[in-house]
């Protein structure tokens, strides 16, 4: 379910849907990710649904093969994009100086970062920001529109149409690719933006498509909880997460209980540059937030940025892991594989006064899975913990719908015609998505394998 990317081939236009990075064993991803479409040089316009990493993160590699050609997305993607693509440049080149730096075998290869901060530049200037709504023609009959997904800040799913002349005459046909969809009745960003009339195809993604989250509205509630925990022992609450769009709806919680006095101001602090940036990316994008956010903040910024404390140097990261409690501490990485999290982690995962939640799925075979299923002792930076602190999990805090609302979204698509190729899911997932839409009246659902052979080269 990563690296997202999709080659179309219409009316001899060569079209690719997002490009993202793929995420895997080391030695897998550094293989499949230094791989771009043959003749990338020869693609005719890239487009993107949105700035997460696994659906833009690989267009510096397109641009260092020479790709020059326009990338569309929303003005808030490119903004979003930009910085997610320059802190990866920035881990890759420091990865690489390292590895090159330690000692190594004679007659080792020197490591090349996948991508430079150069590279992040070139794609920048290839990007063709569009609005919501506008439809652009790409040329030979072939034109697309972005459409609000309601995934994270900027998120689009896509309309392509095109004109077709088959033996029994001229017709016009559509292509929906989701991207991301995100979820109803979220803060901040609007419902994913219904799709009236049924298209004749649907690259769907299916992450969570055999699951049912959380309701919505039980979010507030275990989180204002957790919080009033941590004020009555005077302690350290620590949020994992993601600093694109996890990181924001967390702040918006916490405005909001400040705001209808359940709380008093207590310290919030985001420990993450990315998260930093983001976050200062939203408060510029005020049309794509949704009614309710709009009458919460008024004519004020997103997030009460005044009362938080944003740190951007390791020296302001020190500063807040030697706060004592009570309050907010929101760091990456949200699996607690590497980033400040784990300084954080240090400090706290001993004291049993301290609480770490996590806020959305966790890969296994990670820190933070071993956190979450409650392990008696964990490994942080090459030392053994006994884990005495607080751990909880707030369920219904995806960004992604789960299968109910996938389906929701994509019923007024669906005719007895249409024909659903189901992507960017794990096998159970994509196949639990498959049956719901047959079920729901599509013509017919695939799901496309993987081609190994081809990932081997």
């Amino acid at each position: 379910m990563t690296g997202s990317c999709h080659l179309l081939e219409v009316n001899g236009l060569r079209i690719i849907l997002d490009m993202g990075l793929y995420q895997g064993s080391r030695d897998e991803a550094n293989r499949i990710n230094r791989q771009v479409p043959p003749d990338i040089t020869a693609v005719d316009a890239i487009l993107l649904s949105h700035g997460h990493l696994d659906h833009c993160g690989k267009l510096p590699v397109a641009a260092r093969a020479g790709y020059k050609g326009p990338i569309y997305c929303t003005a808030a993607t490119a903004e979003v994009a930009g910085i997610v693509m320059a802190d990866a440049a920035q881990i890759q080149e420091e990865n690489a100086y390292y590895l090159n730096k330690r000692s190594r075998s004679a007659g080792d290869a020197k490591v090349d970062p996948l991508y430079k901060g150069t590279d992040v530049a070139a794609v920048v200037k290839l990007m063709r920001r569009v609005a919501y709504g506008q439809r652009t023609e790409l040329g030979k009959g072939v034109s697309f529109t972005f459409f609000d997904a309601g995934h994270i800040l900027g998120s689009a799913y896509i309309v392509l149409e095109w004109i077709e002349n088959a033996a029994d005459g001229v017709r016009r046909r559509t292509l929906l690719f989701t991207g991301d969809i995100g979820r109803y009745d979220t803060p901040i960003l609007r419902d994913p933006q219904t799709l009236a009339g049924p298209v004749d195809q649907i690259i769907t993604e299916s992450t969570y498509g055999n699951v049912a989250h959380g309701p919505m509205s039980a979010v507030g509630p275990q989180f204002l909880d957790a919080v009033k925990f941590c004020m009555r022992r005077r302690s350290r609450l620590l949020i994992p997460s993601f600093a694109v769009g996890r990181t924001q709806t967390v702040l918006w919680y916490m405005e909001k209980f400040i705001k209808e006095g359940l709380i008093p101001e207590i310290p919030v602090f985001v420990d993450s540059p990315m998260g930093v940036e983001v976050s200062r990316v939203h408060s510029q994008f005020a049309d794509c937030y949704d009614e309710e956010t709009r009458s919460l903040i008024g004519s004020k910024d997103l997030f009460g940025l005044s009362r938080i404390t944003f740190a951007t140097t390791m020296a302001q990261s020190k500063q807040i892991n030697s706060q004592t409690g009570p309050c907010v501490i929101i760091a990456s990485s949200p699996a607690c594989e590497f980033g400040r999290i784990l300084h954080h982690l240090v400090r706290s995962v001993e004291n049993p006064d301290d609480m770490v939640i996590f806020v959305g799925w966790i890969p296994p075979q990670t820190l933070g899975r071993r956190l979450q299923n409650h392990d008696n002792r964990v490994r942080i930076l090459d030392r053994w913990y006994n884990v005495k602190c607080q751990i909880r999990t707030i369920h219904g805090l995806s960004a992604h719908a789960d299968g109910a609302e996938l389906l929701r979204f994509l019923g007024p698509t669906l005719k007895a015609g249409t024909q659903a190729h189901v992507v960017h899911g794990e096998p159970e997932a994509a196949e639990a998505l498959a049956h719901r839409l047959v079920d729901g009246g599509v013509g017919l659902a695939d799901i496309p394998a993987i081609d190994s052979a081809a990932l081997a080269q």
